[in-house]
């Protein structure tokens, strides 16, 4: 629990709609000065952000043409080291 902020990250999730809620995911193995998570965006196109907690900075956005829809659900693989991440969300 961060009981102190240091960070404040603009993040656009105003869904507006019957949506799941995003929830972002801490990278299970992050090693050095990065605390990276993932979490989903209503960015257009879609898009999976991909933050440093410790400096409270967008270290990526994913894209792609099989990204078609809101992420809501996103995770990394649980043990590699690697930026191996996936996103999905309740639609079907």
């Amino acid at each position: 629990v961060i009981k102190n902020p240091t960070h404040r990250i603009r993040h656009n999730n105003k869904t507006g709609r019957w949506l799941s809620t995003f929830m972002a995911q801490w990278h299970p193995s992050t090693t050095g000065n990065e605390d990276l998570f993932v979490v989903g965006s209503m960015q257009q196109p879609r898009t999976l952000e991909i933050f440093d907690g410790n400096r409270g900075e967008l270290v990526r956005g994913v894209q792609g043409n099989a990204l078609s829809a809101v992420v809501s659900r996103c995770c990394f693989h649980p043990s590699s080291n690697k930026l191996i991440c996936a996103g999905g969300n309740s639609s079907g």
